[in-house]
């Protein structure tokens, strides 16, 4: 955490990417945590637990819950940690990406009466900030039977399917949305480009930069090409955006 014993900091919930297979934590993960602390924000890195052919953990079911969970997690830790817990943002890169803006779209307000304390709290983020993300599923789901199984478990259903795409759940309660992608990415710059139009539509705060060089997996690293100016970008918009 950054050292301020006088206020209560923005803190940023950070999902790695790694296909939902690994975890990519050092480069989308403590590197972003560490850039994010010597801005005065507190970064946390999720190590959600990942799908492995010989365990029943699917995105569904073991992915999206953890990360939802993070969440609560911090919110319930808010006054130890010393930080706001209306500024509680989350960003994620790639599959973390798309974990981002589930949580973007799967939040409830918590369960006063719940057993477990963390539950009590909400799973709301403040902001999120899904970075080169995967989030239209439609057309892999169609072609990739082995990505739908991945994402929803074997033989899933329709309305499971739709309860886990973000694309379709976006409404006007949804956080303000930063979103980064390369033009020359091979996981298509539409998976932003549908979810920004998707966010206008329901009149949420949104921000999007297209970079035409990057490809993916750039993360925070200087590159020498224009897409690292989207860290500069980003603290821009949180200031903007009051956190």
């Amino acid at each position: 955490l950054p050292d301020s014993p006088y206020s209560y900091r923005t803190s940023i919930v950070i999902f790695p990417g790694g296909g939902f297979s690994h975890l990519a934590i050092d480069k989308e993960g403590h590197d972003v945590a560490r850039w994010l602390n010597e801005q005065g924000i507190a970064g946390i890195v999720v190590k959600y637990r990942v799908v492995h052919p010989e365990s029943d953990f699917f995105v569904y079911n073991a992915c999206v819950p953890d990360c939802l969970r993070a969440i609560r997690m911090v919110r319930q830790n808010a006054e130890a940690w010393r930080l706001d817990p209306d500024k509680i943002g989350a960003m994620g890169f790639s599959a973390g990406g798309y974990l981002t803006a589930a949580a973007g779209t799967l939040f409830d307000e918590g369960d006063e009466s719940a057993d477990d304390p963390v539950e009590r709290f909400s799973n709301r983020p403040n902001f999120i900030a899904p970075i080169y993300p995967l989030i239209e599923l439609d057309e892999r789901l169609a072609t990739n039977e082995a990505f739908k199984e991945r994402m929803f478990g074997p033989n899933a259903r329709p309305d499971r399917i739709n309860r886990y795409s973000p694309m379709k759940l976006v409404t006007e309660s949804t956080p303000p949305t930063f979103l980064v992608h390369a033009h020359n990415d091979g996981l298509s710059p539409q998976n932003s480009v549908r979810f920004y139009q998707s966010l206008l539509e329901a009149g949420v705060p949104a921000e999007l930069h297209i970079f035409s060089e990057g490809g993916h997996g750039f993360g925070i690293r200087q590159r020498g090409l224009p897409v690292s100016s989207w860290r500069d970008s980003f603290l821009a918009w949180m200031k903007r955006q009051g956190f």
